[in-house]
């Protein structure tokens, strides 16, 4: 077929399925039935993709105007609406999905093709790879995981899909079940299991809160770094006994059985003029976690996604340029006293020195800061706090207002022309 040929077929191929998308199949003429798929395949070189095994419902019919428009669209590839909109559309169990407790982020922001061919593919549900292979593209830490030398056999055999729901679940991790539920499919509560847990109901609590769920270098999996009556098996030191009414009961309150040992952290943390969660006669499990964790000082999680857990209100999650993780290559204890201090917002120094442990050249000659010059706007000293967010700042440096001269005539009006 010669290329002005070609181009001409396709020309009234394209309006007849133009008409036909339009109008609908069945108002269109008595003997004119449009071959989508052959029209369409003029231009578009899909022949690969549907000679895979698997193809998708609407391409297997040769329906392409299910999801393209064919004369024009708002959205790339032609598409009829937003992919979030157009996958539900037939996919309707995704609408439920969405409205979870919790939504696997490429489901929220409508991006199924991430994880799923459009069109065709050799793998079932149109995955564009298979187990770890298809995670491991957003969640970097499965590499870390392959390392270790003890593997839960879920993991190991790349069935992610048998403890995680891919697209949403009421459950923290995308759990299909609550608690120790989906571990008891394969785990089952007998007489040996409950002795090798000192007789307590342990199927009641989170079982990731001592095991790792993943892989370990510690046998059953435990989390790398034990609470030591944890890992003495002494869970009575804190707990009240298996056999009590009310086996998880505390034998104190939070803060004084903590204190116990770790007196001077509590102690600390009463006494701050600024304390921090465990003032009030409790808190020290928000951060740190009572029986296992793979972080140090037994944190609940890697040190800033500790602290996001609360200080995190529509913030880095959601990636907004300037949003509370500031410093990335920093701890937040770096700065902020994580028990309790004698300053506002936890700062380990005045903010001028904590920032100059740092940042030892700017502003030094440049611009006076200290007690003794005041910010005009405000009255108080200058500080770096005067001009920059650290954690909100929305412009370059963390600045309030471009530097381009707007953060400037804030004090200094007559940059602007102003008296």
């Amino acid at each position: 077929m010669t290329v002005g040929r070609r181009v001409a077929l396709a020309t009234v191929s394209f309006a007849a399925l133009a008409l036909g998308a339009a109008i609908g199949h069945a108002d269109l003429p008595p003997g004119h039935v449009v071959d989508q798929k052959e029209i369409c395949l003029e231009c578009h070189d899909l022949e690969d993709a549907l000679a895979l095994p698997v193809a998708h419902a609407p391409v297997a019919e040769g329906d392409c105007a299910a999801c393209h428009n064919p004369h024009a669209a708002r959205f790339e590839g032609l598409l009829r609406e937003h992919p979030a909109a157009l996958c539900v559309s037939c996919h309707a169990g995704l609408e439920e999905a969405r409205s979870l407790a919790v939504v696997h982020q490429p489901v929220a922001q409508g991006r199924c093709a991430d994880c799923h061919e459009p069109h065709g593919g050799s793998n079932q549900s149109l995955l564009v790879r298979t187990g770890k292979a298809l995670c491991s593209e957003c969640h970097s830490q499965i590499e870390d995981w392959e390392q270790r030398p003890i593997q839960h056999s879920p993991f190991a055999k790349a069935r992610c899909a048998d403890c995680h729901d891919p697209h949403a679940s009421d459950h923290p991790a995308l759990a299909p079940q609550a608690g120790g539920q989906t571990c008891a499919k394969c785990h089952p509560v007998t007489a040996a299991f409950r002795r090798s847990h000192g007789g307590y109901p342990v199927e009641e609590a989170p079982c990731q809160q001592c095991h790792d769920p993943h892989a370990s270098s510690r046998k059953g999996l435990m989390r790398e770094a034990l609470h030591f009556p944890f890992a003495e098996g002494d869970c009575s030191a804190c707990h009240a006994p298996s056999n009590s009414p009310t086996p998880f009961a505390l034998r104190a309150r939070e803060d004084a059985l903590c204190g116990d040992c770790h007196d001077e952290a509590v102690e600390e943390s009463r006494e701050a003029p600024f304390p921090h969660v465990s003032a009030g006669g409790g808190g020290c499990t928000a951060c740190h976690n009572p029986h296992a964790a793979d972080g140090s000082a037994l944190l609940d999680g890697g040190g800033q996604s500790v602290c996001l857990e609360c200080h995190d209100p529509a913030g880095s999650a959601s990636g907004e340029l300037g949003r509370y993780v500031t410093h990335e290559d920093l701890e937040c204890t770096t700065c902020h006293d994580p028990h309790g201090g004698e300053r506002p917002l936890l700062l380990q120094e005045e903010s001028v020195a904590l920032c100059a442990t740092c940042h030892t050249h700017e502003h030094g000659i440049r611009h006076p800061l200290g007690e003794d010059v005041r910010d005009p706007r405000t009255g108080n000293p200058m500080t770096c706090l005067s001009c920059h967010g650290i954690h909100d700042g929305p412009y370059k440096f963390y600045l309030f207002a471009s530097e381009e001269g707007e953060i400037c005539i804030g004090c200094h009006k007559q940059m602007g022309g102003g008296s």
